[in-house]
């Protein structure tokens, strides 16, 4: 298996588990708020879209986010540019999910780009390192393999945690 092979299949698994761990979430699941204080659900989820959105569109591509090309933030009422880096924890327990069957399909829709980018890369273009607006110096490995992969997973096992807490089911293992 080639890199590229490995970096395809762990996105897909990790897509799959992100849309399995929340497509069934309740308005109140998807909005509690860990200590009062803690970010919900909804924003880490937007937060992690709204990221590899970015970084696999935007910064690798150069292309306009789905976000942006498809109207999402009107759809959704937030932001066109923000994706959570910085906010304030007020800043980020503004940001609400109110349409779970809507962000699932801009999910996808970031999914399907992300698939077909990661499909034309070749692991020899793995070691092109260029210099990235708030990312700095990275081989395109560094960025797919830490921004998108490991980046995405960690909040994924964030989401986990937060949905234990409420009493439901985190990890599926």
């Amino acid at each position: 298996m080639s890199t590229m092979e490995y970096f395809r299949s762990a996105a897909k698994g990790f897509h799959k588990d992100l849309t399995e761990s929340i497509k069934d979430l309740s308005n109140e699941q998807l909005h509690f708020r860990p200590l009062e204080k803690g970010s919900h659900i909804s924003f880490i989820l937007w937060h992690n879209v709204r990221t590899e959105d970015l970084v696999i569109n935007f910064l690798l591509q150069k292309k306009t986010p789905v976000w942006n090309t498809e109207g999402w933030d009107k759809k959704f009422g937030l932001d066109p540019k923000a994706q959570g880096t910085g906010m304030t924890a007020e800043q980020a327990a503004a940001v609400r999910i109110t349409d779970l069957p809507g962000f699932l399909q801009y999910m996808g829709n970031v999914f399907k780009a992300t698939d077909a980018y990661l499909e034309g890369i070749k692991d020899e273009d793995l070691s092109q390192v260029s210099d990235y607006p708030m990312l700095g110096k990275r081989s395109l490995y560094q960025v797919i393999g830490g921004t998108v992969l490991s980046h995405g997973s960690s909040h994924l096992g964030e989401i986990w945690y937060v949905k234990g807490l409420q009493g439901l089911k985190g990890s599926p293992i």
